[in-house]
């Protein structure tokens, strides 16, 4: 019996790896049926809308997702996906198949959940910076002053990041501001929490993606507002200010919102 020559071996041992991580891959596919998912799904395809250039330029060739010199002079796609950990993972394994996803359905319409969530979100964003709120309520046209924006890094970061707040402070941010105010005042929706829930499914699915991360987050969750931190991990910054609600439960007790977000399933509260 001749044995196997090393090429033959090599090749044999090649097509075993890939057979036996077919089923990792798999079983890593996202279900874009989930409420989280969608949510990004619907916002991905918000912020194609509101970026025509990197929308073109995406479908005419998907694979520039993860270009990285593409990704440096586009760099609201980098922040938007940092914050979205459904939509980045899948646009690295397969950036065709999330054009095309995207490219089905029209962006979401004013009522949908997904625009309330993000509305939720300007809330809390507010709250958390409360120098940005009190200048956007006296003046809400600094949102698309270029100066305003390079002193106040965390507004554009988080704009990038909710393509709907985006979109309409940017048509009118008079109108914008006087919404959010009312929006505010108007008493929580039944099953307004769910948003919550989707928070820390998001949070969860960004530490799978972020192993490094993860790991310095379970030795000290504090890090997670720690300024140094975050400007050594600016997808973790990008990724909270996209999701200030989490920003909010970090600073009040970190521990607890790591637990959270690594509990299997229940409630998040």
């Amino acid at each position: 019996m001749r044995r196997a020559t090393p090429k033959l071996a090599v090749s044999i041992l090649a097509v075993m790896f890939l057979v036996v991580g077919l089923p990792e891959l798999r079983s890593q596919a996202i279900d874009w049926s989930s409420p989280a998912a969608r949510q990004e799904m619907q916002g991905f395809q918000q912020f194609l809308a509101n970026h025509p250039w990197i929308a073109n330029q995406l479908r005419e060739d998907p694979s520039l997702a993860n270009d990285p010199r593409f990704l440096h002079r586009s760099p609201e796609l980098p922040q938007f996906l940092n914050a979205h950990p459904f939509v980045q993972p899948s646009i690295k394994a397969d950036a065709s198949g999330v054009m095309s996803r995207a490219q089905q359905g029209g962006s979401t319409s004013q009522n949908s959940a997904a625009n309330y969530k993000e509305m939720q979100d300007f809330q809390h964003f507010v709250s958390d910076h409360p120098w940005i709120g009190g200048k956007l309520r006296e003046n809400p046209s600094l949102a698309n002053d270029k100066g305003f924006l390079k002193g106040a890094h965390e507004l554009p970061e988080f704009l990038n990041s909710h393509p709907y707040v985006q979109s309409q402070i940017r048509a009118d941010p008079n109108g914008f501001m006087k919404r959010a105010q009312a929006f505010a005042a108007e008493a929580p929706r039944p099953g307004a929490d769910d948003a919550h829930a989707s928070d820390y499914e998001s949070l969860k699915l960004f530490q799978e993606n972020h192993q490094r991360i993860a790991d310095h987050l379970k030795e000290d969750p504090s890090r997670a507002t720690s300024k140094g931190f975050l400007n050594q991990n600016k997808e973790l910054r990008e990724f909270l200010e996209a999701h200030p609600y989490l920003q909010d439960q970090f600073k009040q007790d970190a521990r607890r919102t790591i637990d959270q977000a690594l509990q299997p399933g229940g409630e998040y509260l």
